[in-house]
């Protein structure tokens, strides 16, 4: 029964991800033609897959437990990765990089959270 809902996690999640990062792709192309593979679009990415993955290192071994007890994973989970945008955030300050790269990150983990609390809630009706 575990491993169902394990699977249906891990699946739902990386497709959210997926899409994430094709629309995000899409935005700043379009955006960006003639520069598109910048070192922000870059950055951003490398970012938010930290963020994605450090989601499923908490979550994935809540899952696997006890899925009925979720609340201190869903939360030690999004302590963990504000705590990662904060620290990714202050960095980029410090090195004087361009802060239009913090705005693209934000809007990606937003949606990210979104995307996560929405499975999460699949695996808590499952």
């Amino acid at each position: 029964m575990n491993k169902s809902i394990l699977f249906r996690y891990i699946r739902n999640s990386s497709l959210s991800f997926l899409v994430i990062v094709l629309i995000y792709s899409l935005i700043s192309a379009s955006i960006s033609i003639e520069t598109f593979p910048s070192k922000v679009y870059f950055l951003a990415l490398m970012v938010l897959s930290i963020l994605f993955f450090s989601g499923w290192i908490i979550m994935l071994p809540a899952i696997f437990r006890n899925p009925k007890e979720l609340l201190i994973g869903i939360i030690s989970l999004t302590v963990l990765q504000m705590l990662i945008f904060m620290t990714f955030s202050v960095a980029v300050i410090f090195y004087n990089a361009p802060t239009n790269l913090i705005v693209h990150v934000m809007l990606g983990f937003l949606a990210l959270i979104v995307a996560q609390t929405i499975c999460i809630k699949g695996v808590l009706k499952g």
